[in-house]
């Protein structure tokens, strides 16, 4: 019999966006289900917790295997990575907790353009007016969604935005350290630190699942949180960008799917059209820094 053919590196990537996109769903649901029980900053500080326990093979690996020790040369962007992330757990399981849970996710796909604003501002990489009009236009999506003057102002909304505010820089400190100390000890760095800083708003809060049910949704929402992060790596690792980016929108499906089965939940009209800005514009600074990256590899490999 002869072998099937193997799958291409865009197929492969796009499967692994799929595992990313029903982790973070799964994620997601948990927070919510989670939350009339324990507050999200306890949910934040276990989400940490457990999933600190998955650094443990790194460190062990790095002992074992007699390869180069794990290295931490800036070890102050690594603690501030650590903490941008605390900050947007934990705005972000709040904002999930109280907005409806399409809502929340469109506000959240506003990172990627706060990622080439801070690229730009702070990195100093080039970003052309195209690229500039894409963000403009997705903070242009997210006015739309608040629609300030209009109706009344969820503060909530804002919250959501700062986790994507502080998940894009954290993305910026991470690619910076990731091409110095690799991108293990981006990950064990950002897993401890993490932990530590969830930790202080959780003993306000403090409080443990009580019963089976609840134990079984926070290892959906470990598991899920943990499948989302390995995918994502996986799948920009073997994919082309511009062909498997559009595959993370259907998280919007998804989400926005089990927020009316579960939920009751609707999307307003103004959420839909500040959802449709938004991703449009994401959608539009993935695809043009693919073809720059293709651009400049071009240029770098001719003679």
């Amino acid at each position: 019999m002869p072998r099937p053919d193997p799958l291409s590196p865009n197929a492969q990537g796009a499967l692994w966006l799929l595992a990313s996109v029903a982790g973070a769903t799964a994620m997601t649901v948990a927070v919510r289900l989670l939350s009339p029980e324990l507050h999200t900053s306890m949910l934040a500080f276990l989400r940490s917790a457990f999933a600190a326990v998955l650094v443990l093979p790194f460190l062990v690996r790095a002992r074992l295997s007699g390869g180069a020790p794990i290295r931490f040369s800036r070890w102050p962007l690594h603690l501030l990575r650590g903490l941008l992330i605390g900050v947007a757990l934990n705005s972000g399981f709040y904002a999930i907790a109280h907005l409806e849970l399409a809502t929340s996710t469109i506000l959240f796909f506003l990172a990627p353009a706060f990622a080439t604003a801070f690229a730009a501002l702070f990195m100093g990489e080039p970003v052309g007016l195209r690229r500039w009009g894409a963000i403009a236009a997705g903070l242009l999506g997210a006015v739309v969604i608040l629609r300030p003057g209009i109706a009344a102002f969820d503060p909530v909304m804002a919250i959501a935005i700062l986790s994507a505010l502080a998940f894009a820089a954290a993305l910026i400190i991470g690619r910076q350290i990731g091409s110095v100390d690799g991108s293990d000890a981006v990950f064990v760095s950002s897993s401890i630190v993490v932990v530590a800083a969830t930790l202080p708003p959780a003993l306000f809060v403090w409080g443990l699942p009580q019963g089976g049910l609840a134990w079984a949704i926070l290892a959906v929402l470990v598991l899920g949180s943990a499948v989302r992060t390995y995918s994502d790596i996986r799948a920009y690792a073997v994919g082309d960008a511009g062909f498997i980016a559009p595959f993370t929108y259907l998280r919007l499906i998804t989400v926005g799917l089990a927020g009316w089965l579960l939920f009751g939940e609707t999307i307003d009209g103004w959420t839909a059209a500040g959802g449709a800005i938004i991703i449009g514009a994401t959608l539009y600074i993935s695809l043009r820094e693919t073809r720059l990256r293709r651009r400049v590899a071009r240029g770098a490999a001719a003679p």
